[in-house]
């Protein structure tokens, strides 16, 4: 009965820890936006984020883009508001493939939301997701 009793333990505590993994990594998922860019900037123009934290607006993000701009360079200028916006302990803002951006948690667990209030470039699209 010892043996069975240790092998169902040990059950138990793997099949523990796996949710709780499973748990963590779903957790991390939610603190993850995706910010991608299609096409280079035709016209001058702004393109405006609005910055949620656990459903309350904390700021709007503008981002000035000049005609000409490339869709790599109009995924920096964000990159670099955002950085200029949002506090350095708490989010990470990086660019991925160059024309996407990237914002993550930092060590924390408020839930936060990017949206797209306004986008006046033309030939710039711009994509919102949560990873």
């Amino acid at each position: 009965m010892g043996r069975d009793f240790r092998r169902l333990a040990s059950l138990a505590l793997i099949a523990w820890i796996t949710s709780g993994a499973t748990a963590w990594a779903a957790d991390a998922t939610l603190h993850l936006w995706r910010i991608e860019i299609t096409g280079g900037a035709d016209s001058h123009g702004e393109i405006v984020f609005s910055f949620f934290e656990d459903g309350v607006e904390i700021t709007q993000i503008p981002a000035a883009i000049p005609r000409g701009t490339p869709e790599n360079a109009v995924a920096r200028r964000i990159r670099k508001e955002m950085r200029r916006m949002l506090p350095k302990e708490q989010y990470g803002i990086e660019l991925k493939s160059g024309e996407k951006v990237l914002i993550s948690a930092q060590g924390h667990t408020k839930d936060f939301e990017f949206r797209l209030v306004r986008n006046t470039v033309q030939g710039t699209t711009v994509s919102i997701a949560r990873e």
